[in-house]
């Protein structure tokens, strides 16, 4: 019984279903490609990615993959060419400095079969920090994408959909906030509600099971947690169509006995 009941939670994480939005639109996506054998190593640890995850998620934004890449040139530029034809927006976090492993202008330009280029402007701002001036020929720079009394020191610099950001966090950070808006537009957005169990997942994994085949344009995800003094699974229901996700939330709280529900606010 418990092989089986494991057997549908497995099957449940690995049922995906893509989001559809109430009116039939597309839902627009987005990968990330982080680059840099420090990350890989375990030497410096990838915050950059969960950053841009949880952004690009409020932005309405679905983000359908994330790639860690050394710096290989070869390598990075097959995975960038595979995410620009694969979603909407390609954002690269590192390798945009001024040392021999910064790698990631390089691979975009042989991603999309240009040569590298000296950019007079560039030139100029990089004479002030550090001499790297060689990007796509065909690259965008964007300093505050239109925002008054803003200009980053350093522009984002992008080649189609593939928008190349710094693998500092701080610097990641502010360029994205700066930006984010102005670069990466969605007609979409994000409604969940999450409820939180004093029970098993195993306990829950048939009401879910049901409610997956009910509701196919909602996510629920099922989160165990095995040391809480409060609660054992947290579930989170989401989707872009706020109606099916009201329903399908108030479905679950009506499908479970009362007891087994723990107030949000006290967690």
């Amino acid at each position: 019984m418990a092989l089986y009941s494991f057997s549908k939670i497995l099957t449940r994480r690995i049922l995906l279903r893509c989001f559809s939005s109430g009116d039939g639109c597309k839902i627009t996506t987005a990968g990330i490609i982080v680059v840099g054998d420090e990350i890989l190593k375990g030497d410096v640890p990838d915050t950059n990615s969960t950053y841009l995850a949880v952004e690009l998620h409020k932005l309405g934004l679905k983000l359908k993959k994330i790639s860690v890449i050394g710096d290989e040139v070869k390598e990075v530029s097959e995975e960038v060419k595979n995410f620009s034809n694969s979603y909407d927006y390609v954002l690269t976090s590192g390798g945009i400095g001024p040392t021999h492993d910064d790698i990631t202008y390089e691979a975009v330009a042989m991603a999309f079969d240009e040569p590298l280029y000296l950019h007079p402007e560039l030139r100029e701002i990089c004479l002030k920090f550090y001499n790297t001036t060689d990007i796509p020929k065909s690259a965008k720079l964007t300093f505050n994408a239109g925002i008054v009394g803003i200009k980053m020191t350093y522009p984002n610099v992008s080649v189609k959909n593939v928008y190349m950001f710094p693998g500092i966090p701080e610097l990641l950070v502010k360029s994205f906030n700066i930006l984010k808006d102005a670069l990466f537009k969605s007609n979409n957005k994000f409604y969940s509600k999450c409820i939180y169990f004093n029970l098993t997942e195993d306990k829950i994994v048939e009401v879910l099971y049901v409610l997956v085949k009910e509701y196919p344009d909602v996510q629920f995800g099922s989160y165990p947690k095995f040391f809480h003094r409060l609660y054992k699974v947290k579930v989170t229901i989401e989707s872009s169509n706020e109606e099916s996700m009201k329903k399908a939330y108030n479905q679950l709280l009506t499908m479970m006995p009362k007891q087994y529900i723990v107030d949000a606010e006290d967690v």
